[in-house]
């Protein structure tokens, strides 16, 4: 046997080797990564049904029977200060904290706990108020690809449309007040090359300025628009990376508004 082939099947090993090492790694680091957030979910957030949901003469309301996700924010707060909310979407595996700073690239690689981690954390636009909640309310959060369904990755779902029917509800609350259920009325496939819609807009000038936004919204939803935004209204926009129409440009964006108004 030559040299020759045995520097190859000798290379090819070594390759081989290092592949194997490198996904070994991967996998280590995503199942660190998951299972943090499922220990802070299992210590700081308990989820209660309402038993009581229809048996009273009240009007039965869309959302009775929903589990309800009740969170320690005090003990998150001690756990890490940026804390400013919860995001829960009944049925699925999105169930975490929010976490705000004064910039937007902090948390895209530290996790709740502090640690570098590539599946960073879900937080909100450096410029939303949480006490008071701006008009729109910007949350962000990883898609982490590969098969992986921690994070934000799941919001790809909702291009399939028996997902966004079976799936229309989002339980967002801060540590200044329970919001409760929003309620899902637009799912864009969104380019941020494009001009046609500014979903980083929190305020607005005018009633109609927020009308004709929210119109550009619906227009460009996947979905036809079964939901009446009123002028007063609150939104909460949910966003992570999608590339699959628009390239490392690409977004996918779920837009749900505040069931009980704006008051």
């Amino acid at each position: 046997m030559s040299r020759r082939p045995v520097l190859i099947v000798v290379i090819l090993l070594a390759v081989a080797a290092c592949c194997g090492i490198y996904f070994a790694v991967e996998w280590a680091a995503a199942d660190a990564e998951v299972r943090e957030y499922d220990q802070i979910q299992s210590s700081y957030s308990e989820v209660v049904y309402d038993e009581s949901a229809g048996e009273s003469d009240a009007p039965v309301s869309e959302t009775d029977g929903l589990p309800y996700t009740l969170v320690d924010f005090d003990s998150l707060l001690e756990q890490n200060p940026d804390t400013v909310g919860w995001i829960t979407i009944p049925d699925t595996l999105i169930n975490y904290p929010v976490v705000q700073t004064t910039n937007n690239s902090r948390y895209l690689n530290t996790s709740f706990s502090g640690t570098r981690s590539g599946a960073g954390a879900v937080f909100a636009d450096a410029k939303n108020n949480m006490r008071e909640l701006n008009q729109n309310t910007v949350l962000y959060g990883h898609n982490m690809g590969s098969g992986r369904t921690d994070m934000f990755g799941t919001l790809l779902y909702y291009n399939d449309a028996e997902h966004y029917d079976r799936h229309r509800y989002i339980q967002f609350d801060t540590i200044y007040e329970q919001h409760g259920w929003w309620k899902i009325f637009a799912v864009i496939n969104h380019d941020v090359r494009s001009q046609d819609f500014d979903y980083l807009r929190l305020d607005f000038e005018s009633t109609n300025e927020f009308m004709e936004w929210v119109a550009t919204a619906q227009a460009l939803s996947l979905y036809e628009a079964d939901v009446e935004i009123q002028e007063d209204d609150w939104i909460l926009t949910l966003s992570t990376c999608d590339r699959q129409f628009y390239g490392r440009s690409g977004r996918q964006l779920i837009l749900a508004v505040k069931m009980n108004g704006g008051e």
